[in-house]
């Protein structure tokens, strides 16, 4: 019995090593596994930041092309780099996952870690308030009264409050240990939820741009075929206005020999001194001017003039109606002799309101303007004029000789 009293006395010290062991065993970090993740996480994101970048980059380009006349495989270029882009920003969100996934893993781990150590901590309690119960409520007492020395009631009472101490501390330092890693579990699942959902975003924004990239792939298709369609069209068109010319060179030589056989000389309704006081064909804005280069190549011949589909188109000058037929991709044209080497011609007629052989009047109708609505130039009608040189006519600038629009 003498050996059971002197027990607490002789423990005391070993109690108080225990006490402070366990202590600083819980002070230590749970989750200390998260260094790696964390910094795989911090390199991930500063990729991405550069991955958002050049992906900004990528939209004002994006921007700048829309703004301005571009070919379609330009923008298609722009697309698929950011497809690349996206697809990069994807793959760093897949890192930034599974190293968030893993501190997941590890925080979960720690926790259960520590609820077994606190069911563990929490049966020992029970057993000693077990044991403590049986001893009934005096115990603490008989304990202090049988101290032998003044010196043994101190150890016997720093022995008691630390136990108290102890018991006090493991449950709370447990508890709150437990309420941390469950708050950032929680945080941790917050974070994965919301990369996971920023994923499904690049993952739309992915699967949008690749049907926008397909898009683009049938447009440039398409836009291949139609280059195709436009260059067969132009080098038709320029074919035909050789045909009108050398039309033109014959109408010129055919005078020129009715005359000779004839031997008189037309007097030409056209004169120096009508240079820049005739009336325009119609009214309406210059949609080219002769001399501009063609888009498939070469120069124009004659001056482009705007206007709405079946606005009146009246010669320049009185004349003889020579042509008055469709010349194919010209569309109705009327050609008017005024004599003397000089020619009017025009181009894009909606109809026609003379035909070969007329005699014509100054500003009487010839027909409505034309022309394809869908083009570049709009409706429109072409107005070109021929001057003698030599033995032969050749085009020159209308606008000298129609009145000034300033």
């Amino acid at each position: 019995m003498s050996i059971e009293r002197r027990r607490p006395a002789r423990d005391a010290a070993g109690a108080a090593l225990l006490i402070l062991l366990l202590l600083g065993a819980f002070a230590r970090p749970a989750g200390g596994q998260e260094a790696d993740p964390d910094t795989e996480i911090r390199r991930s994101q500063d990729r991405l930041e550069e991955i958002r970048q050049e992906q900004q980059r990528l939209q004002r380009e994006e921007s700048r092309l829309r703004g301005t006349i571009r070919t379609v495989g330009d923008e298609l270029r722009n697309i698929e780099a950011q497809i690349g882009t996206s697809t990069s920003a994807l793959a760093e969100f897949d890192v930034q996952i599974e190293a968030y996934a893993a501190s997941v893993d590890d925080a979960t781990r720690d926790m259960l870690i520590t609820r077994d150590e606190l069911a563990v901590r929490r049966t020992e309690l029970r057993r000693r308030l077990r044991s403590i119960y049986q001893r009934g409520p005096f115990h603490a007492f008989q304990v202090m009264l049988e101290a032998r020395s003044f010196g043994d009631l101190v150890s016997r009472y720093k022995y008691l409050h630390l136990v108290a101490l102890y018991d006090r501390m493991l449950v709370e330092e447990v508890e709150t240990l437990e309420q941390r890693l469950s708050e950032q579990r929680g945080r941790l699942a917050d974070e994965y939820a919301r990369l996971a959902a920023l994923r499904s975003e690049k993952r739309t924004e992915v699967a949008d741009l690749e049907r926008l990239e397909n898009q683009r792939q049938r447009r440039l298709q398409n836009a291949r075929g139609q280059v195709a369609q436009t260059t067969g069209r132009m080098e038709e068109l320029q074919a035909e206005e050789r045909r009108l010319t050398a039309l033109v060179a014959d109408l010129e030589r055919a005078r020129r020999e009715a005359e000779r056989v004839a031997g008189t000389t037309s007097e030409s309704t056209l004169r120096t001194s009508d240079l820049g006081q005739l009336d325009w064909p119609v009214d309406g804005t210059i949609a080219y001017r002769f001399g501009e280069a063609k888009a498939g190549g070469g120069a124009r011949q004659g001056l482009g003039i705007g206007a709405s589909r079946g606005a009146l188109v009246r010669a320049v000058e009185a004349g003889q109606v020579e042509w008055a037929g469709s010349r194919d991709l010209l569309g109705q044209t009327v050609v008017v002799n005024h004599g003397g080497g000089y020619w009017s011609a025009y181009l894009y007629l909606q109809d026609l309101r003379v035909r070969r052989g007329d005699r014509v009047v100054k500003g009487q109708i010839l027909g409505g303007v034309g022309g394809d609505e869908q083009s570049i130039e709009g409706t429109h009608v072409e107005l070109r004029i021929y001057e003698p040189a030599g033995n032969q006519s050749r085009e020159v600038d209308p606008v000298r000789w129609l009145r000034s629009r300033s």
